[in-house]
């Protein structure tokens, strides 16, 4: 087993020149991963506390921290790209077309859009963001599996999934957003970033370069759990159905008690227009 000293000192390196996972201490479900995922997970939480209650900050924040996470994009492209024992880009997985890069899409109008856009883009931050970002940050089994938690390609993952959770709680606990939907329309506006972003991964994905985008044809190991038996057409289409109901269901709670309210003043409304009437 290697020590710490070995994971500082490879900090930097790409998965083709380290020791096997095996070897290499803060791999997935550790002792050290879950101290460090632990505490990452304090820190963000500790922090998006602290900015929610000081709302002339939360855009400024929000805009700094999209900014650094598109440059921490361009980066880790570039050096899962170069820094591997085959050169260049992947086209099978180093494109941003999944989930959770959504978030770096639909930040710009959740900071700075209006109406049905800013709607749309805070409604998949706290909705499908905030899932993909519990499962990615407290089971990143996409870097766990071959890095330590101490390196440079797992920093990007705590990083990028930190900043999504630390942006869902700030925007729920300031009162930025809430889970608030007047109209059956406006149950669907999360699930249109996924919809969009669907054409594109599925497009590659059923092309030469036969890639699984946005996991809608199975190939990641978790997916093929659930889904067992599922051809890729049918977990293609089952897919399709998570990411348009899946964002509604937080909704709709809200939606319903708000229906209810409006049943119930009409309710109350009725007799008194009926008393007027004899009045009159």
């Amino acid at each position: 087993m290697k020590n710490f000293g070995y994971l500082m000192t490879h900090f930097f390196t790409h998965k083709d020149y380290l020791a096997p996972a095996s070897e290499l201490p803060g791999t997935l479900f550790t002792p050290m991963q879950f101290v460090f995922t632990a505490t990452v997970f304090a820190i963000v939480v500790g922090s998006a506390f602290y900015v929610a209650k000081r709302k002339h900050l939360i855009r400024r924040v929000f805009a700094i921290q999209w900014i650094a996470l598109m440059a921490f994009e361009v980066i880790i492209v570039a050096w899962d790209s170069l820094a591997g024992m085959n050169k260049g880009l992947d086209l099978q997985t180093g494109l941003s077309l999944y989930p959770c890069s959504l978030f770096l899409y639909t930040m710009p109008f959740a900071i700075w859009g209006r109406s049905v856009w800013e709607k749309m883009a805070c409604g998949y931050v706290c909705t499908l963001g905030l899932l993909g970002a519990l499962v990615n940050f407290l089971y990143p089994i996409a870097r766990l599996t071959e890095y330590s938690c101490i390196s440079f390609a797992s920093m990007h993952t705590f990083t990028f999934h930190g900043s999504m959770l630390f942006t869902c709680i700030v925007m729920l606990k300031s009162g930025y957003f809430s889970y608030r939907a007047d109209t059956l329309r406006e149950l669907f506006y999360p699930c249109i970033p996924s919809l969009l972003l669907s054409v594109p991964a599925n497009l590659i994905n059923y092309s030469s370069i036969d890639a699984d985008y946005m996991y809608f044809r199975g190939k990641m190991n978790v997916v093929s759990m659930a889904l067992p038996g599922f051809s890729e057409v049918q977990i293609t289409v089952t897919l399709y159905a998570l990411y348009i109901l899946v964002p509604a269901l937080f909704f709709l709670p809200m939606f319903l008690a708000g229906k209810r309210r409006a049943v119930r003043m009409e309710e109350m409304e009725e007799p008194e227009e009926r008393l007027v009437m004899q009045l009159c």
